[in-house]
């Protein structure tokens, strides 16, 4: 049996006071344990009744689970502490899918090592990417192998990126939670489009691979996050700037701009000097800017040999800013268009909300995604969240995101998903 390092108590009532009454219950079951795992307890807690007043609380022990617990009792604020009245529909939940940028050495080791859906979708995705890549695609979710350079080339960090996401998205549908919707930020609208049943891991993997190993032939490129809109980013690009355009609409005053390294430089200082924030990308591939242009009618051939099918739920492309359709998604041209630019960001965020979506999970490394959702959409009746974070013990962050989903009213798969172990005769 596997031995989990982060636990996520699941508590219920048809009443707030009768909810109350279970915390204290709990409190007082989770005090007899003593130094004992409060695994059983938290298994024989969502085997039960799930009634409309929902309170989540995780916690590495049952001192950490009483802390929560107390808190609630109290009124006060506490981390990895949800408590809501569930919606008998539930959240509307869309997938956000990390592009190049995200990866880091050891992504997804703890679930590797404990979530055999995990780690089955990641050696599937290996498998596939071998012709990508000079070592084994695993060595990447490992933080002792030493390949903390490479994660970061092209070609790694999109397969990587790519495999960690596509194995998380498998992870949460085991765990009973399905997207309603989903988005890719570049990279990661091939991850969109395998969730949504439109790609096959391997075809998704051959043309990613395809566009990340000619990407990669561009190395004089830089990349550059700065604080315009984009009608004054274009207006500035107009005035003469050659090589270098819009890459990416961020937010309402975010974009991100790419091309050769030398005029892309002197843009950025001038910018500066005027009092625009500058955030400097280390991308020397110049990624979605005019240097990508050559490559790109190798990646139409490339993408003219794959099979796709239609999408089975919506897919919001960053690449049109809307839901498209499976006439536009088996179009290389579509692909062409992805490569170069600009990703759009913004416009295919709004496009998921006007969808109805009301809770964005990123089912990727890091809270990059949600981070810049929740800037486009501000204000409240939306729930953002992660999927994974830098810790050893993957399932902590995603217990977190699962304990808010629960308490929203989210369909959780308990047995054959979160305690596949089940429950231990007594």
């Amino acid at each position: 049996m596997t031995t989990h390092s982060t636990h996520l108590l699941p508590l219920s009532a048809a009443t707030p006071d009768a909810l109350a009454d279970g915390v204290r219950a709990a409190v007082h079951e989770l005090s007899a344990l003593g130094a004992a795992s409060p695994g059983e307890l938290c298994a024989t807690a969502a085997a039960g009744r799930h009634d409309t007043h929902r309170l989540a609380v995780t916690g590495r022990n049952a001192d950490e689970l009483m802390a929560g617990l107390r808190a609630y009792l109290d009124g006060t604020t506490a981390r990895g502490v949800s408590a809501g009245e569930a919606r008998a529909d539930g959240p509307r939940v869309a997938f956000l899918f990390s592009g190049q940028g995200a990866q880091f050495l050891g992504m997804g080791h703890g679930l590797y090592r404990t979530a055999p859906v995990f780690r089955s979708v990641v050696d599937r995705c290996a498998e596939a990417a071998r012709p990508f890549l000079d070592h084994p695609l695993q060595e990447l979710l490992d933080p002792e192998s030493g390949r903390g350079a490479a994660v970061h080339r092209p070609a790694a960090a999109a397969l990587g990126t790519f495999s960690v996401s596509l194995a998380l998205t498998a992870l949460w549908r085991s765990w009973g939670i399905e997207p309603a919707a989903v988005l890719g930020f570049s990279s990661g609208e091939y991850t969109a489009a395998c969730c949504a049943g439109v790609l096959t891991p391997e075809a998704a993997i051959r043309l990613l691979g395809t566009e990340a190993a000619l990407a990669a032939r561009v190395t004089d490129g830089a990349m550059a996050v700065v604080t315009l809109d984009e009608g004054a980013a274009r207006e500035l690009l107009a005035d003469g700037t050659e090589g270098v355009d819009v890459s990416a609409v961020i937010s309402e005053r975010e974009v991100s701009l790419s091309g050769e390294v030398k005029a892309l430089t002197r843009l950025t200082d001038r910018l500066e000097a005027d009092g625009v924030r500058v955030s400097r990308l280390p991308v020397p591939q110049g990624l979605h800017s005019p240097l990508q242009e050559p490559a790109l009618d190798a990646l139409a051939e490339a993408a003219a040999t794959v099979a796709f099918a239609a999408p089975r739920i919506p897919l919001v492309s960053t690449v049109t800013g809307a839901p498209v359709d499976a006439f536009t998604l088996s179009d290389p041209g579509h692909w062409r268009r992805h490569m170069r630019g600009p990703v759009r960001f913004l416009d295919a965020i709004r496009a998921l909300d006007g969808l109805g979506s009301d809770t964005y999970v990123e089912a990727g490394p890091g809270r990059a995604l949600v981070g810049l959702g929740a800037r486009c959409l501000p204000g409240g009746g939306r729930q953002w969240l992660a999927s994974l974070g830098r810790s050893t013990d993957g399932r902590g962050p995603m217990l977190d995101s699962l304990g808010r989903l629960y308490t929203a009213g989210a369909p959780v798969q308990w047995f054959d998903g979160v305690h596949p172990e089940g429950l231990s005769s007594r």
